[in-house]
């Protein structure tokens, strides 16, 4: 009697192998699909709008060299400014006389409504300029001084407008559900300086300290008042903010030009969030030209500021998680589906395995 060996049945014949490959590659794919989806959408999401270019250029020409103008009270300046189109499509530039003031961070903030003080005495020979492309016009002006101005240094400007991006701004609507929308409006400004015989100087001061609440979150805001006869180029602020001797945040910016007679109030985001209570600040503010600022004070977060702050603050929004495509869900299935049949095919074929036979 001799024992016959049964002949070998390997669990992974070709079929079984050829859907173990399908539902490696299915799987394999659906799994791509799903790490690609969200950086895909992120992508979208965050790309960015071009912009139009400008399509006028404005620069000041004659004696008004730098944009400095020298006279007398009771005296009367003349300058010109030259409007040039660098598109290739006729434009119309209107210009209007401005204000100089300070705006929050520095620098200059053109003002063409309600003019006070300058701006006033500006007069433009033309207020709106119509160019053919590439041509450009020469628009003369007049500074006509009061004859009890007083001061040393005074600051106006002339303002540029393409008309065409006004009537787009006014003819666009906002969409539906939209509360407002933004526009985009290109508009270029030149500064004149009125210089009368006088002393040139300048000054800063701090005249208010504060935690403000806004929308944006808690800051603290700096009353500046620039003094003297002359504007101050740039102004380095340094300080730190202490609540029981340990500091809780510092803070290092820089101001860009501040112009003598109109304050500003300057906000420095407060890092975290304040608690009701007393802080002090210490520091220096560093105008460019004048004597230094020194700060040392207390300054305190009331519990009103607080419960305000809780309810105009928006909460932090969360990200949308982006929705999965249909093609994915479909690779799935198919990858489980061939799954399956691969284990019922080596299921089967060790069912059917024979046993050894005896002779």
């Amino acid at each position: 009697m001799a024992v016959r060996p049964a002949p070998k049945i390997s669990l992974f014949d070709p079929r079984g192998g050829a859907l173990a490959v399908f539902a490696a590659l299915a799987l394999a794919v659906a799994l791509s699909a799903i790490a690609a989806a969200p950086a895909s959408a992120s992508a979208t999401a965050t790309t960015p709008v071009s912009s139009r270019p400008a399509s006028f250029a404005i620069s000041l020409l004659g004696g008004s060299t730098g944009g400095l103008l020298r006279g007398v009270p009771g005296g009367v300046l003349h300058g010109a400014v030259r409007v040039r189109n660098v598109s290739g499509h006729s434009i119309t530039v209107m210009l209007e006389a401005a204000d100089i003031q300070n705006a929050s961070n520095g620098n200059a903030d053109y003002v063409t409504s309600h003019l006070s003080v300058a701006g006033r005495w500006l007069h433009l020979a033309s207020s709106s300029v119509h160019l053919a492309p590439h041509a450009e016009r020469q628009v003369a002006f007049a500074v006509s001084l009061p004859a009890g101005a007083h001061g040393v240094s005074y600051y106006d400007g002339i303002v540029a407008i393409d008309s065409a991006d006004l009537v787009a701004a006014s003819a666009r609507k906002p969409s539906k559900g939209e509360g407002f929308s933004f526009s985009r409006i290109n508009r270029q400004a030149l500064p004149l300086t009125v210089r009368l015989p006088g002393r040139l100087s300048r000054k800063l001061s701090l005249h208010s300290l504060a935690i403000a609440v806004q929308p944006a979150g808690a800051g603290l805001v700096l009353g500046l008042l620039p003094g003297g006869s002359e504007l101050i180029q740039s102004a380095r602020v340094g300080l730190s903010v202490l609540r029981a001797g340990r500091i809780i945040f510092s803070s290092s910016s820089t101001l860009g030009q501040l112009f003598p007679g109109g304050a500003l109030s300057y906000r420095i985001p407060w890092q975290g969030r304040p608690r009701t209570g007393a802080y002090r600040v210490l520091g220096a503010i560093h105008p460019k030209g004048a004597a230094t600022v020194k700060i040392d004070q207390t300054v305190e977060f009331s519990a009103a500021n607080a419960t305000r702050l809780q309810h105009v603050t928006p909460p932090v929004a969360q990200p949308a998680k982006p929705a999965m495509p249909a093609w994915v869900w479909l690779a799935l299935a198919i990858a489980v589906a061939l799954l399956v049949a691969l284990s019922l095919a080596v299921w089967k074929l060790a069912r059917r395995r024979p046993a050894a036979s005896i002779v």
